[in-house]
């Protein structure tokens, strides 16, 4: 299957495996939007893409926010007329005791883990 110059939206790409994704489908000629929080990350793996020849934007964004997986999708599709692809990686897992259970940890992690990637899913499809 040829996925050149097919476009995709990686959340959590700022490290970890969406940013071996990210590097993986930009190096297979993929035009990859890069999204997460951490925005020096993101510039930084936009340059290392584009240094090696591929395409990448970076998207600050926080999949727990509507407004901002909004504003991602919306500037990735102004910039290259489409989403062909999305990779919903960000996630997280606190690590605590089980005596010292956080709730605001596990409430993150639901918003992050499940509703991020529920808003990114019907953000990138809904056209």
């Amino acid at each position: 299957m040829d996925i050149r110059n097919k476009v995709a939206l990686v959340t959590g790409a700022s490290s970890g495996i969406g940013a071996a994704t990210a590097r993986k489908l930009a190096a297979e000629g993929v035009i990859v939007g890069l999204a997460a929080r951490r925005r020096d990350r993101l510039d930084a793996l936009a340059t290392e893409i584009e240094g090696n020849g591929g395409s990448a934007i970076a998207l600050e964004t926080d999949v727990t926010d509507m407004a901002s997986c909004k504003k991602a999708a919306d500037t990735l599709i102004t910039a290259h007329g489409r989403i062909d692809v999305l990779v919903n990686n960000a996630g997280l897992m606190p690590l605590s005791d089980i005596d010292s259970f956080k709730t605001d940890e596990w409430q993150r992690m639901v918003d992050v883990n499940i509703t991020g990637c529920s808003m990114s899913r019907r953000l990138c499809y809904r056209r």
